[in-house]
């Protein structure tokens, strides 16, 4: 039986990630997060739950035993973090990674949306893009996602874009991306040594719909 490694376990991404992989595969499932009692009672004897901090290279390590696929869904010292977990899999010998970013890392929003984007983000793009250079420089099999501005919406519907190509639309629900972090995890040769926008489609405008 697999294993995959969620760190940032807390994160509804992650959540959502977490509930598909019970639901829809026989992985077992380990949750990373700085304090245990923060997660949602799975009622699940395929999880195992640590605690640590993400920016710690040998905390992760520790999670490591076993796994055979890391998804890290985080937020803060995106850089710090991205240096720890490229470090721990090293060590460990795990090489599947799939990341969540952040869009317009590149300026690849159209015009209006990528300005609004900035506002919002701020010099939080910077770490993000950081953390995608350190990952994309080493050594793994990664997946980095730049999703859209994510919805909660119960709604599997997206596409993708490839880094290089301008990004389309402006949202994507939570459940898309985690669905699609999911099949990844199940098909590790999808999106290999890629970096991919994530949006649903027919979302164009100068911002998200909900703002």
């Amino acid at each position: 039986m697999k294993t995959v490694l969620i760190i940032g376990a807390n994160g509804k991404v992650s959540i959502e990630a977490t509930k598909i992989f019970l639901e829809n595969t026989t992985y077992n499932v380990d949750l990373f997060l700085r304090n245990a009692h923060r997660i949602p009672d799975y009622r699940s004897n395929r999880i195992t739950v640590y605690e640590g901090d993400a920016k710690n290279e040998q905390d992760i390590v520790k999670a490591l035993d076993k796994v055979d696929v890391v998804f890290a869904s985080l937020s803060g010292s995106m850089d710090a973090e991205a240096t720890a977990i490229v470090n721990a899999m090293a060590q460990k010998n795990v090489s599947r990674l799939i990341f969540i970013a952040a869009p317009g890392i590149y300026d690849e929003l159209p015009d209006k949306f990528n300005q609004f984007n900035k506002e919002q983000f701020g010099n939080k793009l910077l770490k993000y893009r950081k953390a995608a250079d350190i990952i994309e420089a080493s050594n793994l099999d990664y997946t980095i996602i730049r999703p859209a501005w994510f919805t909660f919406k119960n709604e599997t519907d997206y596409e993708v874009t490839q880094k290089g190509e301008q990004f389309k639309g402006t949202e994507v629900s939570r459940k898309s991306v985690a669905n699609l972090a999911v099949k990844i995890a199940k098909n590790p040769s999808l999106h290999s040594k890629e970096n991919i926008g994530v949006n649903k489609p027919n979302t164009d405008g100068d911002k998200p719909a909900w703002m």
